[in-house]
């Protein structure tokens, strides 16, 4: 029996990442980020989604891609962890995938370290490879006092 995984996918840079659908809380266009002064490169800042205050990270910075200023296109994909909400901003969305594990392998070690941290694993897609980022890695060691 095949177990399938639904992925909401995305692009962030060149790369063409997913993460599992289950643990996407909303997305959102047009954001208005508050810059946090001294925050490390990989915070944007915080957004507020209705009364909530969200820590938003810049995908770019997070997987080593060149900088890049946020664009009208620029969207972020809401990821909640315990009580603590988190705006991923990525380039652009792209489409939500059902694919089997079985073709699930693990990340090619010629990817950049950086960015290997946060891969769970890949998939083998026509022309392109799918990277699975692990959320909770990609938010470790990152916190802000929301009470600013």
């Amino acid at each position: 029996m095949n177990t399938r995984e639904i992925l909401s996918t995305f692009y962030v840079g060149d790369f063409y990442c997913g993460i599992h659908t289950k643990e996407v809380i909303e997305l959102t266009k047009e954001l208005e980020v508050t810059p946090v002064p001294l925050a490390p490169a990989s915070i944007l800042g915080l957004l507020n989604l209705r009364g909530q205050i969200v820590t938003a990270i810049d995908m770019r910075a997070r997987l080593s891609c060149e900088p890049r200023k946020m664009s009208p296109d620029s969207i972020g994909i809401f990821y909640k962890q315990s009580d603590n909400l988190f705006s991923f901003v990525v380039n652009s969305v792209s489409e939500i995938l059902e694919l089997d594990q079985e073709n699930f392998e693990p990340p090619p070690s010629n990817l950049a370290s950086s960015a290997l941290d946060f891969v769970a694993g890949v998939y083998k897609m026509p022309g392109r490879l799918l990277l699975v980022l692990n959320p909770s890695k990609l938010i470790s060691g990152i916190t802000l006092d929301h009470s600013m």
